[in-house]
C-alpha cells in the first residue's frame, strides 16, 4: 500500500525535483504533481520524469494527501496562508525551508496539518536538471512539528523520510534556526564576503584549496537572500561571534605571537576532525 495517494511539490528545482525522483523511485504515491511559476521548469521536470504532470496554478494541489513546500524561504511565507483554501483537513503539509521560526509562527495560525522539515541535504547547483534521486541518503532530516501535531501524522512524516534514506530528528523552531546559523548560514555568509573582498583579477591565482572553500559561493542567491532576512536575529549573533574570533587571530598575527598563533589554529582545526561520519 502506498504511503500516500497524491503528492504535490510546490517548487520543482534541485530539491523538490530531488523529492519527486525519491518519491516515484520508492513508490511512496500514486501520483506526483509538481507546481511552478514557469512553464519551462514545470515541462522540463515533465520531461526528466521527476513528476507526473505539472501546473502553473496552486489550485492544483487539490486532492492531494500530502504537500511539500519546496519554495525559497520568502515564497513559503506567501503560499502557506492560501493553502487551506484548496486542500482537505486531512492533508498533510511539509516543507524544506532551512529556517524555521518565521515559518512555524506562520503554521501555527493556519488552518492546515503542518509539519517543519529541513532536510540536511542539497548543493550549491540549481534547478530541475540537477535533481539526485538519491541525494537524501543518509542525511540527517530535522522535524519542526506544532505543538497540536498528531502522533500518528509525525510517525508517518518520519518513515516519509526514513523511506527516503533520512534519519530524523525532533527539534524546536528557536534551536533549530540557532544551530544552523552557526553551521550552515554562517559559512555562506563568510564565504560570500570572502569572494566579495577579492579582486577579480587576483582569481586566476587561486588554488584548489580556495575553489573548495568556496563552493557553496555558486549558491542561489535568492535562496540565500531569503535565509539570512528570516533568520536575522542568529545570523547576527553568529557574524558577531565570527568577528571575535577573526579579531583574536588578527591580533595575535599582529603582534607577532608565532606560538600563540600555533595554538589558536591548532585548536580552532581540531574542531574539523569533530564531525560526525553522517551528517
Amino acid at each position: 500500500m502506498k504511503l500516500f495517494k497524491k503528492v504535490a511539490i510546490v517548487g520543482v528545482g534541485l530539491i523538490g525535483g530531488s523529492l519527486g525522483l525519491a518519491i516515484k523511485n520508492k513508490g511512496i504515491a500514486n501520483k506526483v504533481i509538481g507546481i511552478g511559476h514557469r512553464r519551462k521548469s514545470i515541462d522540463e521536470a515533465i520531461r526528466r520524469k521527476t513528476i507526473d504532470v505539472g501546473s502553473l496554478e496552486l489550485s492544483s494541489i487539490k486532492d492531494a494527501d500530502l504537500v511539500i513546500l519546496c519554495a525559497p524561504v520568502g515564497e513559503i511565507l506567501k503560499i502557506l496562508p492560501k493553502l487551506s483554501q484548496f486542500i482537505n483537513l486531512n492533508c498533510l503539509v511539509i516543507d524544506v525551508g532551512s529556517t524555521k521560526s518565521e515559518i512555524m509562527k506562520l503554521a501555527q495560525k493556519s488552518k492546515v496539518k503542518f509539519i517543519g522539515c529541513h532536510p540536511l541535504a542539497g548543493m550549491e547547483k540549481k534547478g530541475v536538471e540537477n535533481a539526485k534521486r538519491g541525494i537524501f541518503r543518509d542525511s540527517l532530516c530535522l522535524l519542526v512539528p506544532l505543538k497540536n501535531t498528531a502522533k500518528g501524522d509525525l510517525k508517518k512524516i518520519q518513515r516519509f523520510w526514513k523511506i527516503l534514506g533520512a534519519r530524523t530528528k525532533l527539534i524546536d523552531a528557536s534551536s533549530h534556526d540557532r544551530i544552523l546559523a552557526f553551521t550552515s548560514h554562517l559559512p555562506h555568509a563568510v564565504v560570500f564576503s570572502l569572494l566579495d573582498c577579492i579582486r577579480p583579477d587576483y582569481l586566476p591565482y587561486g588554488s584548489s584549496g580556495l575553489k573548495d572553500t568556496t563552493r557553496i559561493g555558486l549558491s542561489d542567491p535568492y535562496l540565500w537572500r531569503d535565509i539570512f532576512l528570516t533568520n536575522r536575529k542568529e545570523l547576527l549573533f553568529t557574524i558577531k561571534n565570527f568577528k571575535k574570533s577573526l579579531t583574536h587571530l588578527e591580533l595575535l598575527v599582529k603582534n607577532n605571537q608565532p606560538k600563540k598563533t600555533a595554538v589558536y589554529l591548532q585548536k580552532a582545526g581540531s574542531k574539523r576532525n569533530e564531525f560526525p561520519d553522517k551528517a
